[in-house]
């Protein structure tokens, strides 16, 4: 009787002790809900977000807890909250907010008080950013999404019958996940559970909600460096009240993009008088025809670490006729905190300052001790001006950072961008009962949730039947006949594979030497492994103004992936540009010769064969290695037909007054490339560079042996080149490249032996614009000496884009100046672009022939596009 009396009370203690169900319902003092309001406990470190009812639920154990309740626009309430063994129903009352400051007066001609507050918030930022060292959470996420409204063109285009009928139905997404962060960007998130009704076949990324979390408030690279050096020339800011909560004075702050841009946000930041903290951010964010709006509410949930313990997220699409929307919640609760304790942040008198703990670490170095002075020194100004924060900003980024986010910084290797955040799903995810989720579900399902996930539940079967329907013939028809337009890569087996370019691409060129070319390009190649693999590839064509067979062929190995290691062999007797692909592109000059009987490329004939070798020697330090072999002769024109007659140019380069000999060419290359500090990933077992922030030198030799004969290319050429991409600020860019060169012996050179430059004959082209010039192809060809220089400023700012309607649209603009002298010429352009990146650009140039006008024109380049059709 004793021993049954004890494992009665023992059940009943630990009864007592296990998880109970708190209930909440916030609502205002009329009674009604108040959606998406944040709940925190602070003993448990977890932050909750009520749906759009005010209603949550969690599980705690039976106590005692100290809970902050907000929302915005709401009185903060701190309340003890009691969860007795049998659990808890509350519905808590939050009273609008009075403010004591409700109208900012700005005097005209000074400064708005805000930009005193934003200032010593981005001085500050860099702790906040480096305070956590790691942590374990568990995210509760739910969404739904739904697409209202499609274009009866867009419906026609989607053959999948699925998706058809979720048009104007709710689609819903849990989860419950394990999310760790370490220093100073890796974040693993493991799916613990999923449910949802969307189906598998849309392939959701589980990582998508928890963008609020990955990015950090007080990173540079999030929202165009809103709080970072260099905000102001962004952003706007504007203090439209203040009020007081328990011992802090909050500022509402204002947050205004100076351009329309999807990189800006726009909506308010809640700062933390004095510690100069986050406490929450209302923002949105606008990007082709997508609205994404999320609050975000922080607590310190140790000292000095301010983490977003809760946050919603909404988003409106209205995009091509498109329209839809869907809303997220995510609830945090953090497990596991470690912080870089070297540091804390302390309230000296009126500022918070950084002061050092000196306790289990090493001795300050004098210019630690010198930063910290100067720290201290700044913070205790009154009013700091923009210069003073910005130089605070990097005093205590240095001094906060930690030894292994510096040692991190030193090292070349970054991890590859999809490794920032890894992302696995447990075996039982998809699998979890209705108990476990009864059980975890923070936000209670709503009526048209529950039919959503019956309408999943039907929609499996009507899947599962369709499949049983014999409608496979007609699929694999369509396929195949796509395949056979558009060519196709066949995989044979594990290791071989097998491409062909498709029937439209069999007729890609037409030129007055050849006619139109007629054949196929193939491919067939064995991948050894994932990054190692050799390739034979044959392009065969018959050319009906010729008629003859025109035929190359490439054999590739890749191998040394570590190494970026290339070897090419090549052979083949076919038509070549005497500027190669430095002249007119082949599909421009076709289009051009085909409706407009203009020719710019001129071709001659060569029967070769080449080996190059390309292999990384040393961390972006590349050497390329090779031998050419050519038989070259000169070709004439063989057809003169275009679609509206006229009578083309005969093949002959502008200059060349008479026939090129037939000769042979015997020549020797190499070429080293080194870009200093140059930081790589390596992805998938492959070397990839990345960037760095110095140029790109250089350095080729090129030698012709004349091969006994006096009539073959007998020659020597150095040339030397230095390039760089600058990100100059978050919209604007700044590229250059300087190339010169000298053929220090010339004893027999022919035109494709000279240096040809990049040149835009047509008023289309395949070339960027910023480092080709408007001009004829070869008649500045030249086997001397010569320098060329190009500099182009591009910005999504520049000139069009200064008026304000203009902003929203996605092109940038660029100005360009280039230069080239040789012994007989001095060439000047300047010019303008408008257009997409790389996709399309229209530009206007001036011609100067020394610094005498010569010439206006108007190239539109599409590199993507043109290169499509041409190999």
């Amino acid at each position: 009787m004793r021993s049954f009396l004890f494992i009665m009370i023992g059940c009943l203690f630990v009864l007592t002790l296990s998880a109970q169900i708190l209930t909440v319902k916030i609502v205002d003092t009329n009674g009604h809900p108040i959606p998406n309001a944040t709940f925190y406990i602070r003993e448990t470190a977890h932050g909750i977000m009520a749906d759009e009812r005010g209603e949550f639920r969690t599980e705690l154990d039976a106590g005692e807890y100290t809970c902050e309740i907000s929302s915005l626009g709401y009185e903060r309430k701190l309340m003890t909250v009691s969860v007795p063994p049998e659990g808890s129903a509350l519905n808590i009352e939050l009273t609008e907010k009075t403010y004591t400051l409700r109208e900012v007066t700005v005097i005209p001609g000074k400064e708005d008080p805000a930009y005193r507050i934003m200032r010593n918030v981005i001085a500050r930022a860099p702790y906040h950013l480096h305070q956590v060292k790691s942590y374990e959470s568990g995210v509760y996420l739910k969404g739904s999404f739904k697409v209202e409204k499609m274009p009866a063109l867009v419906k026609s285009q989607i053959k999948d019958p699925n998706i058809k009928s979720l048009i104007g139905k709710l689609l819903v997404y849990e989860s419950q996940n394990e999310v760790k962060y370490n220093e100073p960007d890796k974040y693993e998130q493991r799916v613990i559970a999923v449910s949802t009704s969307i189906p598998e076949s849309f392939n959701i990324d589980d990582n998508l909600p928890l963008s609020a979390i990955t990015r950090n408030i007080y990173s540079p690279a999030t929202f165009g460096g809103l709080l970072a050096p260099g905000s102001f020339s962004v952003y706007k800011f504007k203090l439209e009240d203040t009020y007081k909560e328990e011992d802090h004075l909050i500022n509402k702050i204002r947050v205004i993009p100076r351009k329309k841009s999807g990189l800006l946000v726009n909506g308010w930041l809640y700062i933390v008088d004095d510690t100069w903290t986050v406490q929450q951010a209302s923002l949105s964010l606008t990007q082709t025809g997508t609205t994404v709006r999320f609050n975000l509410t922080y607590h310190e949930v140790k000292p000095g670490a301010f983490l977003p313990s809760a946050y919603d997220m909404s988003l409106d699409l209205s995009l091509m006729g498109i329209k839809g929307g869907g809303q997220f919640y995510a609830s945090i609760k953090y497990n596991k905190l470690e912080t870089n304790d070297n540091y804390v942040l302390t309230k000296a008198d009126t500022a918070a300052v950084i002061k050092p703990v000196i306790s289990g670490r090493k001795t300050l170095t004098k210019q630690q001790q010198k930063n910290l002075q100067k720290i201290e020194e700044l913070a205790g100004k009154e009013k700091l001006t923009t210069r003073e924060a910005y130089k605070m900003a990097q005093l205590v980024e240095k001094t906060v950072e930690s030894d292994e986010v510096k040692e991190q910084k030193r090292q070349l290797e970054r991890r590859p961008l999809d490794s920032m955040i890894i992302v696995t799903r447990d075996s039982l995810a998809l699998k979890r009962d209705s108990s476990f989720w009864n059980k975890t579900r923070i936000l209670p399902l709503r009526e048209e949730e529950l039919r959503s996930y019956l309408q999943r539940d039907s929609l499996k079967v009507v899947t599962d039947s369709l499949k049983s329907v014999d409608s496979l013939k007609n699929r694999t028809f369509g396929k195949w006949m796509t395949n056979f337009l558009l060519g196709e890569k066949t995989n044979l087996g594990n290791n071989y594979y097998f491409r062909y370019d498709g029937l439209l691409r069999a007729c890609q060129e037409y030129n007055f030497v050849d006619g139109f070319r007629i054949g196929q390009y193939l491919e067939a190649g064995v991948n050894f492994d994932r990054n190692r693999s050799l390739s034979i590839a044959p392009a065969i064509y018959y050319t009906t103004a010729r008629k003859e067979i025109d035929i190359t062929i490439d054999g590739t190995l890749s191998y040394a992936p570590l190494r970026n290691g290339k070897l090419v062999l090549s052979t083949g007797n076919t038509i070549t540009d005497y500027a190669e692909k430095n002249g007119t592109g082949r599909f421009g000059n076709a289009v051009a010769s085909l409706f407009f009987a203009d020719n710019t490329a001129m071709f001659y004939q060569k029967k070769y064969a080449a080996i190059s070798n390309k292999i990384d020697i040393a961390n972006g330090l590349a050497l390329t290695a090779g031998f050419n072999y050519e038989k070259r002769n000169d070709l004439t024109n063989n057809t003169s037909y275009s679609f509206f007659g006229g009578r083309p140019a005969p093949n002959l380069p502008h200059g060349q007054t008479g026939m090129m000999p037939d000769h042979k060419a015997y020549i020797a290359n190499i070429t080293l490339e080194y870009t200093p500090r140059y930081h790589y990933s390596i992805w998938r077992g492959q070397k990839i560079y990345r960037n760095s922030s110095y140029p790109t030198i250089r350095m080729s030799y090129k030698k012709a042996f004349s091969g006994g004969s006096k009539v073959n290319s007998s020659y020597d050429n150095i040339e030397a080149s230095v390039f760089q991409n600058i990100q100059l600020s978050l919209f604007n860019r700044l590229s250059y490249e300087i190339n010169a060169g000298i053929f220090p012996s010339s004893g027999q050179t022919y035109l494709p032996d000279f240096k040809h430059f990049q040149t835009n004959e047509l008023f289309m082209t395949g070339k960027l614009l910023e480092n080709s010039f408007t001009m004829d192809n070869y008649r500045y060809a030249t086997d001397d000496k010569w320098l060329q220089a190009h500099v182009s400023y591009a910005s999504n700012f520049l000139l069009l884009k200064q008026i304000p309607f203009m902003q929203g649209l996605l092109f940038d603009e660029a100005i360009h100046a280039k230069t080239l002298w040789t012994p007989d010429l001095n060439h000047n352009e300047i010019g303008y672009s408008i257009g997409f990146g790389e996709l399309i650009r229209v530009g206007v140039f001036a011609g100067f022939k020394e610094l005498q006008y010569e010439s206006t024109g108007i190239v539109v380049s599409l590199p993507i596009i043109l290169n499509m059709f041409t190999r």
